[in-house]
């Protein structure tokens, strides 16, 4: 598969790690409503065993009531327009807002958000520098 990688995760009996976790198919996810940068807020999902979230489906969408706007772990960091999850799982399917990613007025835009209207959500690429609240993903195992 040229240069690509294809990584397997399967989870069994699954248990999240506390009530701020919420289980959702096979995996644990947890909010925070702080504004970090992408960087920022990856190595806080890093400190606790996490990524930031990788949405493999497009149920894997719904269970994010976001009031506001999320970072992912999609980003192109490594290869400029070859957006892959920080985790490194591939990415199945997209859901672009339309237009993106566009790397807006010329900035350097290689980190993704899930961008919200109240009603409707979608990907936005956005400069890394941007704060924003943020999803960590865990699979645990027992």
């Amino acid at each position: 598969m040229g240069g690509q990688r294809l990584v397997l995760v399967t989870c069994f009996c699954l248990r999240c790690s506390g009530l701020d976790w919420y289980e959702f198919g096979d995996f644990c996810y947890k909010p925070f409503e702080e504004k970090k940068t992408w960087h920022q807020a990856q190595d806080a999902c890093r400190k606790v065993g996490a990524e930031l979230v990788s949405i493999l489906s497009l149920t894997d969408l719904f269970p994010f009531p976001a009031s506001s706007d999320v970072w992912t772990g999609l980003n192109d960091l490594i290869t400029p327009g070859f957006f892959m999850w920080s985790d490194e799982l591939l990415v199945p399917f997209t859901y672009w807002a339309p237009g993106e990613p566009n790397n807006h007025a010329g900035f350097s835009e290689d980190c993704v958000e899930i961008s919200t209207n109240g009603t409707q959500s979608w990907w936005n690429d956005l400069n890394c520098d941007a704060h924003q609240d943020w999803i960590c993903m865990i699979c645990e195992f027992s």
